[in-house]
């Protein structure tokens, strides 16, 4: 039974080439689009862990208002970093 399905699937996609090529490509790019979307995950994901202490690394930022609206970022002055070591006995 098994054996008819697949000599009628294949029939078809013989009879319907053009039908065949279009599934057949966006098969292929739907894949494509599948394996970059996990490797920009993963590339994230794996962001900064090649420290030894990874799991004790944090990102400092500042929310501001600005004409009405919340603004977040990260970006700190340089002696902010020996400032907070000098001033909190957990930071390494």
């Amino acid at each position: 039974m098994l054996e008819n399905y697949l000599k009628i699937a294949f029939r078809n996609l013989l009879k319907h080439k053009s039908y065949t090529f279009i599934n057949i490509v966006g098969l292929a790019l739907g894949i494509t689009c599948c394996a970059l979307i996990l490797l920009y995950v993963h590339h994230e994901l794996s962001y900064d862990r090649f420290h030894d202490k990874a799991e004790d690394i944090y990102r400092l930022t500042v929310t501001f208002d600005r004409d009405g609206q919340k603004n977040t970022e990260s970006i700190m002055a340089a002696p902010i970093g020996p400032a907070l070591k000098a001033e909190y006995a957990e930071i390494l």
